[in-house]
């Protein structure tokens, strides 16, 4: 090979390898924009709280729940499966021992859900509600307990439009207390 070979077959490498770089390049500055620019799926933030870890027979079984939106967009979440409007289905899991607490409280069927029936919650807006347990739950037993909110729906999130509605799950850490038996509510 003559020298004019050899600088031509170089030039060729060094182009195929500028444009092989430039292509990539090309390729991660369409894939981390298109990354930035997705919305991630919708998701709020929930927490439990109790006034105090040990209940007596008589005591209301109090828990605040916050929901907090840790996104820097509004979401919307369906009211049914917060605790802002009452308690319509069971809406925690509780167990005592490791077994599972029977929810005793309402059940109600709904239809399809409207617009009115979702919640705006801004970025990073949040909303408290205090629940009785003890209305809810048969806590019968007199022993330790604990308590997680836990959620799950097709229908828990709504983009935008009612038709854009996407699935997703509330759910909070356990937090655990001792409960004093008692007897369950009438209802």
């Amino acid at each position: 090979m003559n020298g004019k070979d050899q600088s031509m077959k170089r030039t060729i490498l060094i182009g195929a390898a500028v444009l092989v770089i430039v292509a990539a390049a090309f390729a991660f500055r369409n894939f981390s924009t298109q990354g930035a620019s997705a919305k991630a799926p919708m998701s709020a933030i929930v927490s439990l709280s109790v006034d105090k870890e040990s209940f007596d027979g008589s005591d209301d079984v109090l828990v605040h729940v916050t929901i907090t939106n840790p996104n820097d967009y509004p979401i919307r979440i369906l009211k049914w499966f917060t605790p802002l409007n009452g308690i319509e289905r069971s809406l925690f899991t509780v167990t005592r021992n490791g077994e599972s607490v029977r929810y005793i409280g309402r059940q109600i069927k709904r239809a399809e859900p409207t617009e009115a029936d979702y919640i705006t919650l801004e970025a990073g807006g949040s909303v408290t509600a205090d629940v009785n347990l003890s209305e809810y739950y048969e806590l019968s037993s007199s022993d330790n307990y604990e308590v997680m909110y836990d959620v799950t729906s097709l229908q828990l999130y709504v983009e935008k439009e009612i038709g854009e509605l996407n699935n997703g799950r509330l759910s909070s850490v356990p937090i655990k207390m001792f409960i004093t038996g008692r007897e369950a509510p009438a209802h």
